[in-house]
């Protein structure tokens, strides 16, 4: 396992290296802890015909705490992830995504995300423990 944490641009989230990463553009709001972006899924990152697979759901709103947590200017890595399917997620169909932070409480960082479809309707949410890790944050 490697001993640190660097960012070589292929993460599958949000790598731009990654040529099959969803390739997001992750917004931060340094003032308000938050996060946002725009996620299309394609038809290959389905489970069932024409639903996203909970897997990938999973994937991004972790990516959006983390995003939260990097706002202000913290480096993290998840320690835990608490998922809530609310409606199955459509492939082919825009979402927003939105991530919070929460709390600072030492060690561990609070952070909330959700999956929000055209109408501002939650999809998914999730909350998190994040374990901060050293370094500075690598500018979005």
């Amino acid at each position: 396992m490697a001993s640190e944490f660097r960012d070589d641009r292929v993460c599958f989230v949000c790598g731009e290296k990654n040529p099959f990463g969803l390739k997001l553009r992750i917004r931060t709001d340094a003032e308000l802890g938050e996060s946002a972006a725009e996620v299309t899924f394609p038809e290959h990152f389905q489970g069932w015909a024409g639903i996203v697979h909970g897997g990938l759901v999973a994937t991004v709103l972790d990516e959006a705490m983390i995003y939260a947590a990097r706002a202000t200017g913290l480096l993290c890595v998840t320690g835990e992830i608490t998922v809530r399917f609310i409606k199955p997620a459509s492939t082919g169909v825009a979402y927003t995504l939105k991530g919070r932070f929460l709390e600072d409480k030492g060690r561990i960082v609070l952070a909330e995300s959700e999956l929000l479809d055209a109408d501002g309707e939650q999809m998914a949410r999730a909350s998190g423990k994040l374990f901060k890790i050293p370094g500075e944050p690598p500018r979005p």
